[in-house]
């Protein structure tokens, strides 16, 4: 209760950070609060960025490249091996070993021969890479295909910008 005769302030609060002068203070906190959720930004943006470009194949140059055989009877799986973590992809599927892709590879041969039946001419595997993609992981994918069964490989490459136009590029 108040005493008479006493008048109560009204107006002032109580600003923390507010001296004397009126000058603020800079608060530390909320600013390292803020850098981190702009730097978890980033890093989410940089990492759904690099997913992204993954995709985008810088295929080995070949002069002697042929053009992809359309054989009637011919089946075939695509393999991707991803660009920047090596990580093989079989349509929507990745995998992280080269062994673990020996029941897709062995399941789609199967279905493709089911399918045809004795139309079935042969049935391959068409690997696709970047053309800095390490040589073991190539192998250790071709050792894959042999151990499923499918003796034939082929790769996806590129012709040189200077080749004649007659041959063309394998997808």
């Amino acid at each position: 209760m108040l005493e008479p005769g006493s008048i109560p302030e009204i107006g002032v609060i109580d600003i923390p950070g507010l001296e004397d002068e009126g000058e603020p203070e800079y608060q530390v906190a909320p600013m390292v609060d803020v850098l981190l959720v702009l730097l978890l930004f980033f890093m989410a943006t940089a990492t759904t960025e690099v997913v992204n470009q993954t995709a985008d194949l810088a295929l080995p140059l070949a002069e002697n490249s042929k053009t992809k055989e359309e054989a009637a009877g011919s089946g075939q799986i695509l393999i991707n091996i991803e660009k920047l973590n090596y990580k093989i992809k079989i349509g929507n599927t990745y995998y992280d070993t080269a062994d673990s892709i020996i029941p897709e590879i062995q399941r789609q041969k199967e279905v493709t021969q089911a399918l045809a039946g004795s139309n079935l001419a042969k049935f391959r595997v068409l690997i696709r890479a970047d053309k800095d993609t390490p040589f073991n992981k190539i192998t250790e994918l071709m050792q894959a295909c042999a151990k499923a069964g499918v003796p034939d490989v082929i790769f996806g490459v590129s012709n040189p910008p200077d080749a004649p136009k007659g041959g063309a590029s394998t997808p």
